[in-house]
C-alpha cells in the first residue's frame, strides 16, 4: 500500500513526533511504501510554551518539511505534492484543534477515493480552549474513519459525534535502547546508591499533579528515609510554586528537580534507577508514558482516573490510588513494600501485546 503519514516528525521532539517515527517505520516492516509530510513551522514561537520545539543529536529522517501551520498557500503545494504520490491511504496525526483546518483543507481537497484515517491522540485540552469541539467536528468530517490510542479518548468522540472509529492501545516504543544495570545508571546520573528512587517523568502541567505527589512525601519519608523523588522533565508552568512547596515541607534533601526536556539517549538511565513510576494526573487522555515505563520493565503507581486506569491493573502490573495525598501515600508505601517481580511478570507479558506490528496490524485490517 503507498501511504502518506502528515504529522510532525524528527526533528520535532516529543510524544506525537516518536508516534509518528514508530508507526513510519512498522509500516515500512510490513511492507508498505510511506511518504513522511513534516511541518516546516508547526508552533509558532508565541503559542508554544517550551524552551525549543526540537530535539538534539537525532538524525534527520526522510520526511519532507512542506507544511506551515499558518499558512494555507502551504497546504495547497502539499495537496498537489502529495496527488503526484497516488497514495492509497492518508494518515493525520491529531493532538489539538489548532491544526484541524491544515487537516480538514488537506482531506477535503484530495480525491475522495484515497482513504483518510486519523489517529487521535487526544480531542479535549486540559486546558479548555474556545471552539475546540468546533475543530474537532470538521477534523473528524474530512476522515473515513478515527482511530483513538485509548478508550476515553473513543467515549469521548463517540459521545459527542456520529462518526466510525475505532479504539486501539499505546504502543511501548523501540527508540529509548534497553535497561541498563541500576548501578551504571545511577553513574550516569550522579545518584546515591544507597537510596530508593521514584520518579515524575514529562512535561510538567498543572493537570499532572506533581504538588500533589511532593505533598504526600513528608509521609512517604517518615516512612521510608532513604526515599527520593525525582521530578524530571521540563516545566510548562512557573516552577517556583514547586520549589517553594519543596522548602515549605523541608524536603529539599529527599527530591531531585530536572527541569529540562530528556534527549533520547538518556532517557533509558532514568527508568533504569526508580522502584516505580509515578502519575498523580488530575486529568488525562492517556499517557505515553506508562507504555515507556512497560518498556523498561518498570511498574506505574498512578491515579484512578480515565485514561491511566485501562492501562494499570491495581495489584497486576501496578498500583492505583485516588487523588489525595493520603491515598497516594498509602499506595506508593504499599508499593515500596510489595514483591515487585510479582508486576514485572506481568508487565512482560502484557507489553509483548503492545508491540508497534501488532498496532499496525490491527490499524490496517480495520481501515
Amino acid at each position: 500500500m503507498n501511504i502518506v503519514l502528515i504529522g510532525p516528525h524528527y526533528p520535532y521532539r516529543g510524544g506525537i513526533s516518536d508516534t509518528n517515527q514508530e508507526l513510519s517505520k512498522s509500516l515500512v516492516r510490513k511492507g508498505h511504501k510511506v511518504e513522511l509530510i513534516n511541518f516546516k513551522l508547526l508552533y509558532p514561537k508565541l503559542l508554544f510554551p517550551g524552551k525549543t520545539q526540537y530535539e538534539k543529536n537525532i538524525k534527520s529522517d526522510k520526511s519532507l518539511k512542506l507544511l506551515s501551520s499558518i499558512n494555507p498557500l502551504s497546504w495547497l503545494s502539499t495537496i498537489n505534492y502529495i496527488r503526484k504520490q497516488k497514495p492509497d491511504l492518508i494518515i493525520t496525526s491529531y493532538w489539538t484543534g489548532f491544526l484541524s483546518p491544515c487537516y480538514f483543507t488537506l482531506n477535503s481537497i484530495l480525491n475522495s477515493k484515497i482513504k483518510k484515517i486519523g489517529i487521535i491522540h487526544n480531542c479535549v485540552s486540559h486546558e479548555k480552549k474556545i471552539f475546540e469541539k468546533f475543530f474537532l467536528k470538521i477534523y473528524l468530517s474530512s476522515l473515513n474513519k478515527f482511530f483513538t490510542l485509548s478508550r476515553n479518548v473513543y467515549q469521548q468522540i463517540k459521545n459527542n459525534f456520529k462518526v466510525e472509529g475505532f479504539n486501539l492501545f499505546h504502543p511501548t516504543p523501540s527508540k529509548f535502547g534497553e535497561k541498563v544495570s541500576r548501578n551504571e545508571a545511577l553513574k550516569k546520573l550522579n545518584l546515591d546508591r544507597n537510596n530508593k528512587y521514584i520518579l515524575f517523568f514529562g512535561l510538567i502541567r498543572d493537570y499532572k499533579g506533581v504538588d500533589m505527589l511532593i505533598k504526600a512525601m513528608p509521609a512517604l519519608v517518615k516512612k521510608n528515609p532513604t526515599l527520593k523523588l525525582l521530578v524530571v522533565g521540563e516545566n510548562y508552568v512557573s516552577n517556583d510554586k514547586y520549589l517553594n512547596l519543596i522548602n515549605d515541607l523541608k524536603l529539599s534533601n529527599h527530591i531531585i528537580l530536572i527541569n529540562k526536556f530528556i534527549q533520547t539517549e538518556m532517557v533509558k538511565y532514568w527508568f533504569s534507577v526508580p522502584e516505580y513510576v509515578i502519575l498523580p494526573y488530575q486529568s488525562a487522555s492517556q499517557s505515553g508514558i506508562i507504555p515507556l515505563s512497560y518498556h523498561f520493565d518498570l511498574p506505574v503507581i498512578c491515579s484512578n482516573i480515565n485514561g491511566l486506569k485501562e492501562s494499570v491493573k491495581d495489584g497486576v502490573n501496578g498500583f492505583l490510588f485516588n487523588r489525595n495525598k493520603k491515598n497516594i501515600f498509602e499506595k506508593i508505601h504499599y508499593g515500596l513494600n510489595f514483591d515487585k517481580s510479582i508486576l514485572i511478570k506481568n508487565i512482560t507479558k502484557k507489553k509483548n501485546k503492545l508491540s508497534w506490528d501488532s498496532f499496525v496490524e490491527k490499524l490496517l485490517t480495520n481501515i
